[in-house]
């Protein structure tokens, strides 16, 4: 078997974890202790368990279509094909930009540029902007992030792209009212993957990107342990 790298590219699960602002909260609470289990055991066997109450769009976590379209039959997270999530990717070096930046289809090109990439069919094109190494942890998450432009998106989607991912609450700009990435998304029946982390060692890479969601009936959107593959030279 070929040597490869697994790079994760996911966030922590945790109490109080920072979610989209509307979304509940993530909770985390002790259900089963050793202590408690052992009296229903013998030779001192127990075992610990745990519920967790959170959002569907918590923390790293992949939309359904359904999630953005209302239309009838449009497709939730357990009618998309599991090879949607499993899929060679780009990442995109758009960490250089200012926080707020609406991503343009001039940034994307000379990114792409830059480290001699391209978009192919059936790609997920992950943004590295920079957010989750500067401000992760802090209140400014969820009040300082970057985002593309509608004109960006569709670019993307248009050179073939099945899946936008990013470092981020939201592939949107903090600053929109309208959300037109989320609105290509719909028009075009795609994807986007948000509040990934640690993009940085797969940045200006091609590589293979998995990310499966939990099979969630009729959901409209799974958190997900999105992970970069990278075959060792």
């Amino acid at each position: 078997m070929k040597c490869m790298t697994l790079i994760d590219l996911s966030q922590d699960i945790f109490d109080g974890a920072p979610v989209f602002p509307g979304h509940p909260q993530t909770k985390i609470t002790m259900v089963d202790t050793f202590e408690q289990t052992r009296r229903r055991f013998t030779e001192n066997y127990g075992y610990t368990t745990e519920k967790i109450d959170m959002s569907t769009h918590g923390t790293t976590h992949v939309d359904s279509i359904s999630h953005i379209d209302p239309s009838p039959g449009a497709p939730t997270i357990d009618r998309i094909p599991l090879d949607w999530f499993y899929t060679e990717a780009i990442c995109l070096d758009l960490s250089g930009q200012p926080p707020k930046t609406y991503f343009t289809v001039h940034m994307i090109e000379d990114a792409l540029e830059k480290d001699g990439l391209g978009i192919r069919a059936g790609d997920a094109v992950l943004i590295n902007s920079g957010h989750y190494e500067r401000y992760w942890g802090t209140p400014s998450w969820l009040t300082e992030y970057s985002g593309l432009t509608r004109e960006a998106a569709e670019h993307i989607f248009m050179r073939g792209a099945l899946n936008i991912g990013q470092d981020a609450p939201s592939i949107d700009c903090v600053l929109t009212t309208s959300f037109p990435a989320h609105q290509v998304c719909r028009e075009m029946q795609r994807l986007n993957t948000e509040n990934l982390a640690n993009l940085g060692p797969v940045t200006g890479k091609r590589f293979l990107f998995a990310a499966f969601p939990l099979k969630i009936r009729q959901g409209s959107g799974s958190p997900v342990r999105a992970v970069a593959i990278l075959g060792d030279d």
